[in-house]
């Protein structure tokens, strides 16, 4: 039973020296990882946490008690379907090295070698960011964040779990509604959490010390856990680029039209029940269609696929639920990058103060634009970020121009509308409610990228799990990350490890609104008061960012200057980030 594996480990060879086979049982089903004695790293990997059926809610596990199993785990699953938006199909060139499948639940697991079912190690389990429509737990390898937390001696198990994605996992309308189909990504993510919760202990973790972590729309959906105030699940968080607030969460109504354009790219308009046809129809068409809506954001909106209120997992809007303080209360981290916005706005060719203003409002409701009708609001943003390229983002790169003249006015107006306000608005509601939080602003670019991208969205995700050469100028802002990312995970304090890599102390966000500015050059306590008349401003207005409006089918703009880039093989955007097609990563 062992030879397909040891098959396996011979493939291995090449890319990891000194791999062995280690083993897990569970009752009496043994899980088959691999050792990397080079890092002292056990891996499990394709562990499922429950069996996905298309638009249903995954079902548990359940481990024999009567005859042995051998789970080959040297291996990761499938990745989840997705978008590949240049692609008129789904393929293997995007998040398709081990291939795509609907059953695509699964989990990884990485631990430090010689750890039993008695060590009780933390946990950090991490969900991946991708706009909710791509993504794959085995593009983010937790070997080189346990090796380090060996290496400090504050060990940990690394969890990374793959979830579904797009109309796989956020299906809108009604008729997903009265099928239980909403928010089927945001519950597999839950029944990962319960797997940990159930079994984590035969790997050596404690259950009652998980911390989770995740980017962009995968720390929006941490902040969504959070507002199931009684969640025993996890102790703490870590968010990154996204909290409740920095994309709209409607109900199952706002997407009708999207669900409708599903079910006539499927073919199932000519069905008595367009739901059931959905379900039976061969997952190539689903993917067709999926990428023939994603790749017409003036059609179907930017944001097709989206976490919706469904009276369980978002008992309400998360704005009013945030503002009510009905968040758990739990220590958290939560910080931003520099330059959120310039990967979104980028094909905006935005050149013209008329184009600026056309792109914030409703002319420009497909692609990614705030969508603001007031015009005493429209005025108010067009004084508050004025057309001086020295203040826009990317942040210091002076009279620089970068695409359209308003470019950088853009970029910084949408960075702070959805990403800046939201996490101070989220930090302020923490503070009346006295729970114990820590805030950050990531300031270093990566090298070799291009200067309009400045620190991008995503950027830091390099740093957390130390994918920078030993040899970089900057790997010791990664190592200094990873300390106090441990220390958080393990002690609740992130200062625990500072010291040993040369990181400075870390204080509480509280009153004085202390926040860490992380860069090789200078990590340093400031105040977050960066832009405060702007950011004061998009706080007191919030609620009309907090809207998606249903676009139509043909979308214009009154400014004959303003043109759109397109979606390619051949996009500028940094690699594995999704920036051309309108999305949040």
């Amino acid at each position: 039973m062992l030879l397909p594996l040891l098959a396996a480990l011979s493939a291995l060879g090449s890319a990891y020296a000194q791999v062995s086979l280690v083993n897990v049982t569970i009752n009496k089903t043994s899980f088959v990882g691999t050792y990397n004695s080079t890092l002292g790293v056990d891996t499990f990997r394709g562990i499922s946490y429950g069996t996905a059926e298309r638009f249903k809610r995954t079902v548990a596990p359940s481990y024999d008690r009567d005859n042995a199993t051998v789970v080959n785990a040297t291996a990761p699953g499938v990745a989840c379907p997705q978008v590949t938006v240049s692609s008129s199909s789904l393929t293997t060139t995007n998040y398709g090295e081990y291939g795509f499948g609907e059953d695509c639940t699964f989990l990884d697991i990485y631990r430090p070698h010689n750890t039993t079912s008695t060590s009780k190690l933390p946990v950090m389990l991490w969900i991946y960011g991708g706009g909710y429509i791509q993504g794959a737990s085995f593009s983010y390898p937790g070997t080189g964040i346990v090796a380090a937390s060996s290496k400090m001696e504050l060990p940990v198990i690394t969890v990374i779990i793959n979830y579904r994605l797009a109309l796989w996992g956020f299906l809108g309308g009604k008729e997903a509604e009265d099928n239980g189909a909403l928010n089927l990504g945001l519950y597999d993510q839950r029944d990962a959490m319960t797997w940990v919760q159930n079994y984590i202990e035969h790997f050596g973790g404690d259950k009652d010390k998980v911390t989770v972590f995740g980017q962009s729309s995968g720390s929006m959906s941490i902040a969504y856990h959070f507002l199931t105030e009684d969640t025993n699940l996890f102790r703490a968080a870590i968010l990154e680029s996204g909290v409740s607030t920095s994309v709209p969460v409607l109900d199952a109504s706002a997407s009708q039209f999207v669900y409708d354009a599903l079910v006539n790219l499927a073919g199932c308009n000519n069905s008595s029940d367009t739901f059931s046809c959905l379900q039976t129809v061969d997952e190539s068409v689903l993917a067709d269609a999926a990428n023939s809506i994603a790749s017409d954001p003036n059609s179907y909106s930017a944001r097709p696929w989206a976490a919706a209120i469904d009276g369980e997992i978002i008992p309400d809007s998360p704005a009013v639920l945030t503002a009510q303080g009905k968040i758990a209360n739990k220590p958290f981290i939560v910080g931003d990058v520099q330059d959120e916005g310039t990967v979104f706005v980028q094909p905006q060719a935005l050149n013209t103060t008329d184009d600026y203003i056309t792109w914030l409002g409703l002319d420009y409701v497909g692609r990614n634009a705030p969508f603001i009708t007031n015009q005493t609001t429209l005025t108010q943003l067009e004084r508050l970020y004025p057309d001086v390229e020295a203040l826009g983002s990317p942040y210091g790169t002076g009279n620089v121009s970068f695409f359209g003249e308003q470019f950088k006015r853009g970029a910084s107006t949408y960075g702070d509308i959805h990403f800046h306000a939201p996490r101070r608005n989220w930090l302020g509601v923490a503070e009346s409610k006295g729970m114990t939080a820590w805030c950050y602003e990531f300031a270093q670019t990566l090298p070799s990228v291009p200067e309009w991208t400045g620190v991008f969205h995503a950027s830091d995700v390099f740093f957390v799990f130390l994918e920078l050469p030993s040899t970089s100028p900057d790997f010791a802002l990664a190592e200094q990350t990873v300390a106090y990312w441990l220390s958080f995970a393990t002690h609740l304090n992130p200062n625990l490890a500072a010291l040993t890599v040369g990181a400075p102390l870390w204080t509480q966000y509280g009153a004085l609104k202390k926040s860490l500015y992380m860069s090789s050059n200078s990590t340093k306590l400031i105040v977050d008061n960066f832009r405060k008349e702007q950011i004061d401003y998009i706080q007191s207005v919030a609620d009309q960012f907090l809207v998606s409006p249903t676009p139509t089918a043909s979308v214009t703009t009154t400014s004959s200057s303003m043109t759109t880039a397109t979606a390619s093989s051949t996009s500028t955007c940094p690699k594995g980030i999704i920036c051309m097609s309108g999305h949040h990563s």
